[in-house]
């Protein structure tokens, strides 16, 4: 009996416990936006800057109880231009802040991903390596004293890409600073370089250790975005011997700053803190090659950031991401943001195979001129050259360690695509004492990738590696030779990859996006030598340039020729330079036919927006589509945000109009009706930044659409002068719909050549 009195009175004891202590919620890292700062862009003292913090600490406090404890949750507070913070919070906790006066919006703090010696020339910068007098370059004396920023995984300070030599003193402007952590060194080149890196100590819960206190690349891949924008020239640029030439940004006399950000991977919290510094650093240009999930754009960094941005004159670049051809996949959709998807260039890194009976076979890779050309070396198929311990399936796709080195010395060994990295097996290959490697695909087209190998090598179609594999058992002593160089002007460019993001828009479908492409396939540019050119641990190879694929490299092509065309035209808005480079974009190859896809199918609007960038016609665009902070206001208004939300972004207060706007009238360079049923006019307005001039329209028309302009001549006769037309579409016939259709609208003088694609849904009438 005492002893059941004694667990019953445990018992109540515990349940007590348990209903007296609260229990431990799970707190995340959430960023808390307030809006903008009304102080704008004037100086503030540090007093201002404390007590805008203290600020934070207040309501957050009056949420938490205190203020001792609203001190512990925020990491970061925002100061500059962009008004808020980011704290860990209980989702209780952030569902209550989010209902007081003043709070724009709370989200999560989310980690995302990151997404040269020839492209230049393709653009048409230079040509057979020298630069003509018309040149953009030489009339934007190389982008010379505009600061292109840049969010990303940090720099490589030591670059070549980086020296200073020659560059005058840094522009009285600047107001950044550079973290000497890990010895970097800034110079009147680069002039910034800064980390954040508060949104990783939360996620992780503990502090960071001395890696992560440095703005040092230790990924490449800022090192490559930020030379690519603004390099300098650097000859002899190379990897592995292939690409080789002269590496150069788009602005190579500009003045870069870094933003580390992304650890590789990067949080909200962290690219919202480098956008605020940025700003108040003084930067013209924000090159962002990261693609966050999509979401509404007052709960995405980027979105809430950039648009603080662009209000300070400043140009935000976006890359549209690497989940394509999936239709909706494009990232950085906001209307103030240049989205840009990658296309290729004419430049393609061969890499045959030849067999001792003469068959010749097609592959592509960087690494593959050290082996003399037309000497024929032993070729063994991997399976009959394993080790004794090791398996046929794993010697099949050259597993480490799975190849006898008495077996493969001195050979090219025949491998399988599967289960390991592609650059692992050729790393098998090499320490096993193979000297070539043809690496043989699972399917039946070649889809074949340039890799930077450890060993020459050739991957082939699945069609082809039968042919190779049924030569190899036919034969006493099989034999081949691997071979390849860079070739450059004979290839049909550009051409849309798979791999780049595509429309439609899928937060505001009226909005085209992306915007443009550009060149984002095998740029070569600089690199940090931290780190191999593959991702393998094993990779002690270290190049100062490599060469990388994806919308991370067309974005910073974007980035450097605004700087020319800032240079040019200091007074132009943002979208005015938007503008520019949409409306002269090209939408035919090197062989004057359509864009096309990878598959040879033709590509949509959706895969590459209005166009290829082409430089040297944004110089003289003749017209431009304009849009003010006010606009983007009142765009915001259309879809759901007030007046309280947004007054914060102009300084003498803000009201939604009393009609919103049709999402279908935003000064846009591009028209989207993504449900057109029956019909519907469009208006847009036009400003002259040329000379005076009379402008007719031509419609190349939607199929199953009408077009109708009003009116079809604008005549300017000053500078800056607006005007504006209507354009109405109508589904001519009744039809199933669901479907988009394609056009485009150009305004021309004779001289200039204004277009804008239009982009047709018509709905079941």
């Amino acid at each position: 009996m005492g002893i059941m009195n004694l667990l019953l009175f445990l018992l109540f004891f515990v349940l007590f416990s348990v209903m007296q202590c609260p229990t431990l919620a799970l707190k995340r890292s959430y960023v808390v936006y307030l809006g903008g700062h009304s102080h704008g862009s004037q100086h503030t003292s540090e007093m201002d800057l404390n007590r805008i913090t203290d600020s934070h600490h207040d309501l957050l406090g009056s949420c938490l109880g205190s203020k001792e404890k609203a001190q512990e949750s925020i990491f970061y507070s925002y100061t500059h231009h962009i008004n808020g913070f980011a704290a860990n919070l209980e989702d209780e906790e952030a569902a209550e802040l989010s209902k007081r006066p003043g709070v724009v919006s709370i989200f999560l703090n989310q980690k995302h991903k990151l997404q040269t010696t020839r492209s230049w020339e393709f653009l048409g910068l230079e040509r057979n390596g020298e630069i003509p007098a018309d040149s953009i370059w030489v009339k934007a004396r190389f982008g010379e004293d505009i600061i292109i920023g840049n969010i990303d995984s940090g720099v490589w300070p030591e670059s070549e890409s980086f020296n200073d030599q020659g560059m005058g003193p840094i522009p009285s402007k600047w107001k950044g600073y550079c973290e000497p952590n890990d010895d970097v060194k800034c110079n009147r080149k680069l002039i910034g370089a800064r980390y954040f890196n508060k949104g990783v100590e939360a996620e992780l819960g503990s502090p960071l250790n001395s890696s992560y206190q440095t703005v040092r690349d230790t990924s490449g891949h800022g090192t490559h975005t930020l030379s690519t924008a603004g390099g300098r020239f650097v000859g002899g640029a190379n990897l592995l011997g292939s690409g080789y030439g002269t590496a150069k940004g788009g602005s190579p006399s500009a003045r870069v700053a870094s933003y580390k950000s992304c650890w590789p991977d990067c949080n909200d919290v962290d690219v919202l803190a480098a956008i605020d510094a940025a700003i108040h650093d003084g930067v013209h240009i924000l090159s962002l090659s990261i693609a966050f999930v999509s979401r509404d754009y007052f709960l995405d960094s980027i979105a809430v950031g950039s648009l603080h941005a662009v209000q300070n004159g400043i140009v935000v670049v976006c890359a549209g991401g690497n989940e394509g051809p999936t239709p909706g996949s494009v990232k950085n959709m906001a209307p103030w943001i240049i989205t840009v998807a990658a296309s290729t260039i004419d430049r393609d890194f061969p890499s045959n195979v030849t067999l001792g009976n003469n068959q010749q076979f097609k592959g592509r890779s960087f690494y593959t001129n050290s082996l003399p050309a037309e000497k024929f070396y032993p070729l063994v198929y991997s399976v009959d050259a394993r080790a004794a311990n090791a398996s046929a399936s794993d010697a099949q796709v050259c597993s480490v360690g799975s190849l006898d080195p008495k077996k493969v010395k001195g050979k090219i060994v025949y491998c399988l695509v599967g289960v390991n990295e592609n650059v692992e097996k050729s790393w098998a290959v090499a320490q096993a004492g193979g000297i070539g490697m043809i690496l043989s695909d699972r399917l039946s087209t070649d889809t074949s990738f340039s890799e930077p190998h450890f060993v020459p090598t050739s991957p082939v179609s699945a069609f082809d590696g039968l042919s190779i594999l049924l030569y190899i058992h036919t034969t006493k002593y099989p034999v081949a030779y691997i071979s390849g160089a860079t070739e450059v002007g004979t290839v049909a460019a550009p051409i849309m990859p798979s791999f780049s993001s595509q429309g439609p828009n899928p937060i505001t479908p009226e909005i085209l996006k992306p915007d443009l492409t550009a060149p984002g396939v095998q740029i070569v540019a600089a690199y940090s030598e931290a780190t191999g050119p593959t991702d393998l641990q094993s990779d002690d190879r270290r190049v100062p340039f490599s060469i990388i694929s994806g919308t991370s490299m067309s974005c910073p092509h974007v980035a450097g020729t605004i700087g020319l065309l800032k240079k040019i035209h200091p007074d132009w808005s943002p979208s005015a330079l938007r503008s520019a480079i949409m409306t002269t974009a090209r939408t035919r190859t090197n062989v004057r036919q359509p864009l096309v896809n990878e598959t040879l199918g033709e590509a949509s609007p959706f895969s590459y927006g209005a166009g290829h960038l082409w430089p040297s016609r944004a110089m003289d665009p003749g017209l431009v589509y304009d849009l003010t902070t006010t606009d983007y206001l009142n765009f915001l208004c259309s879809i759901g945000y007030n007046a309280t939300q947004l007054s914060t972004f102009v300084d003498k207060g803000y009201e939604c109009p009393s009609k919103p706007m049709s999402l279908l009238d935003l000064n846009y360079p591009s028209i989207t009706v993504p449900s057109l049923s029956g019909k519907v006019t469009v208006t847009r307005t036009l400003k002259n930044v040329g000379t005076p001039a009379t402008y007719t329209v031509r419609t190349e028309v939607p199929s199953g659409i009408s077009v109708k302009v009003e009116p079809n001549t604008l005549k300017f006769e000053k500078i800056n002068e607006e005007k504006t037309f209507k354009v109405t579409l109508e589904a001519k016939r009744d039809g199933e719909g669901g479907e988009y259709v394609f056009g485009r609208l150009i305004w021309s003088d004779g001289e200039h050549y204004v277009r804008s694609p239009i982009v047709v849904n018509a709905t079941t009438l």
